[in-house]
């Protein structure tokens, strides 16, 4: 049966990563009538950050890509958190060193540091002497016995190649002179990423690997427990490296490597899943917008490229407004409304440099201004927005002027006009907007068709008559139609707003 699984660390935000994985695992296990698993690796707990567990769940109930199995949805292979899973690699590390190829190592760190150092200064890459490799097994265990601190160390086999298989790359070769004797238990009863891995792959009876291709020099240690357990190997895939338009790895340091960024930034799910295929991966009939159905159906392992793409952010943002632009508008309010309530409830989970101008009360002022209108004036609002933004957040400055005041820029107001002319032409419009006792759009409509034949009257272009209304009421020379934002503002905020 096709299993594959994501393992994150709950070390910090959710990354862009975690999700890329997932969904490529996720789409393979559904093509492939299998289960996709989510496991949380928290054997690093110098490391572990609090809240970074629900993050992870969050992050992809978001996108969709939902595990069939995961500490949270239970399964037959549990526990699925390394920490609760001590004793077995425990078990597995005594048989490793019963075995003979794996030891006790009693090092102190002053050593370890002193090896390091040696090894820099000569040039060499920084690696373990061997110095407790061969130390009597009876000794080493009266050690452990007697309470002295210690590790366990794999043996690296000396002088045999080590040759690994990956679906994309092939058969790599790595020279074992330059494979360091792994520790794979801490001193402090935790295994190392490196055990914990493959005895968790094995024990859940992983099929399939999908990783990052950071691990491709930890490949051949994983290899070699393979063959120390005599277990079958699964079948592996390096993901290629995703970097920036400049071509540097997207870290936890770029605003755009954190799912929170892509949340609160107003990208749709979909989107973000139909862009993040196209990073490594074609669609065999040269779609760039599909559904995650259409993926599943098209998608094989094998089909990844090994060449790093690049994150393109602008294509991303144009993507997304294709999505909004097929959204109807009873979808977009929704979708909307639920961005809102996100975003001012839920505090930004990334690099700070990143963060939105806008805050928490920012939103929570546009939610309640969106939940206050009625039915037709939401769908209104989504009408005249849907067609003009690529992302939630550019809705906002649009439409600023509907949840606060602003400081009137009159050398915008007037532009080419006296400011005695542009106050008798607003003193006109505030007269006909009084005239208006149903305050229905038709009517304002009917004064915009007005508007257009004073122009002629009084010999301004038809921009130069609008011009002075739209800068009055919106604070800007830009915003969505102008009658519509009227009408969706009221009569008396409208009348309050049209002055010099």
């Amino acid at each position: 049966m096709i299993r594959t699984r994501n393992a994150p660390s709950p070390t910090g935000y959710l990354h862009l990563g975690t999700i890329y994985q997932s969904l490529f695992d996720k789409a393979f296990a559904l093509k492939n009538n299998g289960k996709f698993i989510l496991r949380i690796e928290d054997t690093d707990q110098k490391r572990y950050t609090p809240g970074a567990v629900e993050a992870i769940y969050s992050g992809l109930d978001w996108v969709g890509v939902i595990p069939d199995e995961s500490p949270k949805h239970g399964g037959d292979y549990g526990p699925y958190v390394q920490s609760e899973r001590l004793d077995i690699y425990k078990k597995y590390a005594q048989e490793l060193v019963a075995s003979g190829n794996a030891y006790y190592c009693f090092c102190p760190t002053e050593r370890l540091l002193e090896v390091r150092k040696k090894d820099q200064k000569e040039g060499r890459s920084p690696m373990y002497d061997k110095h407790c490799r061969n130390f009597p097994i009876d000794e080493s265990k009266k050690r452990v016995e007697n309470g002295e601190a210690h590790v366990i160390r794999m043996k690296i086999p000396e002088n045999e190649k080590i040759v690994v298989n990956d679906l994309v790359r092939g058969d790599i070769e790595f020279d074992p002179s330059v494979i360091d004797d792994q520790v794979i238990m801490k001193s402090d009863g935790y295994p190392t990423y490196h055990l914990a891995v493959v005895i968790d792959d094995h024990l859940m009876e992983i099929s399939h690997v999908l990783r990052g291709p950071e691990w491709l020099t930890s490949f051949p240690k994983h290899k070699i427990l393979y063959d120390y357990f005599k277990w079958k190997m699964p079948i592996f895939i390096h993901t290629p490296l995703i970097t920036d338009m400049k071509g540097a790895k997207l870290s936890k340091r770029k605003g755009h490597a954190s799912v929170d960024w892509f949340r609160r930034k107003g990208f749709l799910p979909e989107a973000v899943l139909n862009f993040i295929t196209l990073l490594g991966w074609s669609h065999p009939e040269g779609k760039e917008i599909f559904s995650f159905d259409e993926f599943v159906k098209v998608f094989d392992f094998k089909d990844l490229s090994a060449v790093s793409p690049k994150f393109d952010l602008v294509k991303l943002e144009w993507m997304n407004g294709q999505y909004l632009q097929k959204l109807s508008n009873v979808d977009f309010v929704k979708k909307l409304t639920e961005w809102l309530n996100y975003c001012s409830t839920t505090k930004y989970q990334g690099a700070t440099e990143y963060e939105s101008n806008w805050s928490m009360d920012d939103y929570k002022l546009m939610l309640n201004f969106l939940n206050s209108l009625n039915d037709e004036k939401r769908l209104l609002f989504a009408e005249i927005n849907n067609q003009r933004i690529k992302k939630f957040e550019d809705l906002l400055p649009l439409n600023s002027f509907f949840i606060s005041d602003f400081v009137l820029d009159e050398n915008l107001l007037i532009e080419n006009k006296s400011k005695e002319e542009i106050s008798e032409h607003l003193d006109w419009v505030k007269g006909e907007i009084e005239k208006i006792e149903d305050w229905e759009l038709p009517n304002l409509k009917k004064l915009e068709e007005t508007l257009v034949k004073r122009a002629g009257e009084m010999n301004w272009k038809v921009g130069e008559v609008f011009h002075p209304i739209r800068v009055s009421i919106v604070g800007s020379t830009v915003s969505p139609p102008l009658f519509e934002s009227i009408y969706i503002l009221g009569k008396e905020k409208t009348l309050k707003f049209l002055n010099l």
